[in-house]
Formats: C-alpha cells, sequence, structure tokens
C-alpha cells in the first residue's frame, strides 16, 4: 500500500513512492478507513490475482467444512481433508500479499501481464490437483495409492511449484534493483527481508517434495519452516507500515525495519537448524529457545508499531496520482 498508503505512478511503472516518504516528512495516523480503501485500491490494481486469493481461502473453509461434517475422518483410503484445507488457505494468503506488492515492483504493463497470466495457471493446477485428489481419497503428491496417471500429475504438481519459485523470484528481484527511485524507502527494505525468509520457505517447500513428505529424521517437521518463511512477507512490511502510518520518521523507521527483518529471518534460521537436526520444533533446545525469544521480540516491536499507530491523533491525507 506504499509505504503512507499513496503511490504516485511513476512512467515506469509505478515504482514510485510518495513524495512526503521520500521527505521524511511526519505526518498524524492514517485513518483505518483509509488504509482500508488503499488496500482495496491496490488489490483491484489485479484482479486476477486477487481472485484467485480468494479462491483459494473459500476452497480452504470448504475443505474445513467437510472434515467437520466427516468429524475429521479421512477420505479412503488417504485422503487427509486437513492438507487442502491449510494449503488452500495459505496460498490464498499469499497471492493476496504478493498482489498488494505486484503494483509497486515496477513491471512493464505488458511483462505484468504475462506474469500475472503464469501465476494464475500455475496456482489454478495447484488448487485443483490438491484438492480434487483429496476428495478422491488420495494425497496429491506424496501417494502410495496412486495410479501412474495420478504419479503423473503429481509430478506436474512438483513443476508447477517450481514455477511458482520463478514467479516469486521474477517479483523480487525487482525489489533489489538499485536504480529505483524509492530504493531507499522502509517499505522497500521490508519486502527484501520478507523476500529472503520466503524464499527459505520455497527452499523448505523443495525439500518436502524430494523426500516425499513433511517429516524428516526423529521427529522433525519441514512445514512449519516452511510456513514461517511465508510469513515474513507480512511480518516484516508490516511493521515497517504501522510505524509510517503513524507519521514515525522514515529514518528511524528504517532501523527499526532492519531489527524486525533481521529477528524473522533469525527465528527462520533458528527453525530450520532444529529442522535439520531432526528435532520438533517443540522440543526444548538452543535453536528452538532462541527462534521462541526471537519471534517474542519481534511480537514486542509489533506491539509497540501498533500502539504508536493507533494512538496517534489520525490527520487525513491527500492522495495524488494513485
Amino acid at each position: 500500500m506504499g509505504t503512507l498508503g499513496i503511490t504516485r505512478r511513476a512512467k515506469n511503472g509505478d515504482a514510485g513512492l510518495t513524495a512526503a516518504v521520500a521527505s521524511g516528512a511526519k505526518l498524524g495516523s492514517l485513518p483505518l478507513a483509509e488504509i482500508i480503501r488503499r488496500g482495496r485500491r491496490r488489490l483491484m490494481e489485479t484482479r486476477a490475482l486477487t481472485a484467485m486469493g480468494v479462491v483459494g481461502i473459500i476452497l480452504g473453509l470448504i475443505c474445513l467444512a467437510v472434515m467437520a461434517a466427516r468429524q475429521g475422518v479421512p477420505i479412503p483410503p488417504e485422503g487427509d481433508l486437513h492438507k487442502p484445507a491449510s494449503f488452500n488457505i495459505a496460498v490464498g494468503i499469499y497471492l493476496l500479499t504478493i498482489t498488494l506488492l505486484v503494483p509497486s515492483a515496477g513491471f512493464s504493463e505488458r511483462g505484468k501481464k504475462r506474469w500475472v497470466r503464469w501465476n494464475v495457471g500455475l496456482f489454478a493446477y495447484a488448487y485443483t490437483i490438491e484438492t480434487v485428489q483429496v476428495f478422491r481419497g488420495l494425497d496429491p503428491r506424496f501417494s502410495k495409492h496412486a495410479t501412474p496417471w495420478d504419479q503423473v500429475a503429481g509430478g506436474v504438481f512438483f513443476l508447477a511449484a517450481l514455477g511458482t519459485l520463478v514467479m516469486f523470484i521474477i517479483l523480487a528481484v525487482r525489489f533489489f534493483r538499485r536504480g529505483r527511485p524509492d530504493a531507499d524507502s522502509p517499505i522497500i527494505l521490508a519486502i527484501r527481508y520478507g523476500s529472503a525468509a520466503a524464499l527459505g520457505a520455497f527452499i523448505a517447500g523443495i525439500w518436502m517434495s524430494v523426500i516425499g513428505g513433511r517429516t524428516t529424521g526423529v521427529a522433525g517437521n519441514i512445514l512449519p519452516l516452511h510456513a514461517l518463511g511465508f510469513h515474513g512477507l507480512q511480518a516484516v512490511p508490516l511493521i515497517a507500515l504501522l510505524l509510517l502510518w503513524s507519521g514515525y520518521d522514515s529514518g528511524e523507521t528504517r532501523k527499526w525495519v532492519h531489527a524486525t527483518g533481521i529477528l524473522w529471518v533469525a527465528a527462520c534460521a533458528a527453525v530450520a537448524f532444529q529442522t535439520i537436526a531432526g528435532r520438533s520444533v517443540s522440543e526444548i533446545s538452543a535453536a528452538s529457545l532462541a527462534s521462541a525469544f526471537l519471534l517474542a521480540v519481534w511480537a514486542g516491536i509489533g506491539l509497540f508499531a501498533f500502539w504508536r499507530w493507533a494512538a496517534t491523533p489520525a490527520t487525513p491525507r491527500e492522495s495524488p496520482g494513485t
């Protein structure tokens, strides 16, 4: 939603941020109604991705409803409804998150359309295979009862996952370009940290595909690492947004972003260490205690940022060029 939610479109494709942010001007708190309005405007700029995100969440909720109706009993022989429920909802949230980032990525109009089409195709297949196979009683990726055709579909699913990684890298790289007019923005910095964490999540996803499951070692589960990494795309930018929405100085916000970004990436590294060792993230160890401490500190900073935004008197703002 831009650093203060006001984005001026540059001629090269909406990479710029507001003049107020660039100058470090202090403003009052941005009202919630304005935040929602600008967020909705961003989502509507890439409606196909927004629709795909909403579809994922709805599919996940349907799976949860069916699972509740069946009282948690799997569909024989191996159709665990919890898997498509969590997968579809997680993917939906991921798509809505990157949809908010796309307008500031600096794509050309043609490049943006091509990138969106690829994502829609890849995730449409992912939703379909994940949901349909489970309702058929099969695990879409790691089935022990699959026919040859089901195995082929699972292989294509793996290729689709690699495709989504490529699409994410294409998006993320654009936020690391030095020539961006908004390269010093706290939001761009936060997106960079979030992208680093998300890249680790993709690697964890490939790890699960290669070994044919979520478990490793005696009690290790790769899924928490996978999830934690992706949530970096929300956790770090959220701190920056709350501070900037409260009128916090841009330079000071960058310091907080560095702190929260390092905290989140370090927490991911600690969870990765615990997982690689084949131990559960709930098992007491130096790595699990470190990850818990790092996330607690992040939560404390998040509460501070929210308090700053909530406690600062709101100031209406113009929104030119949005």
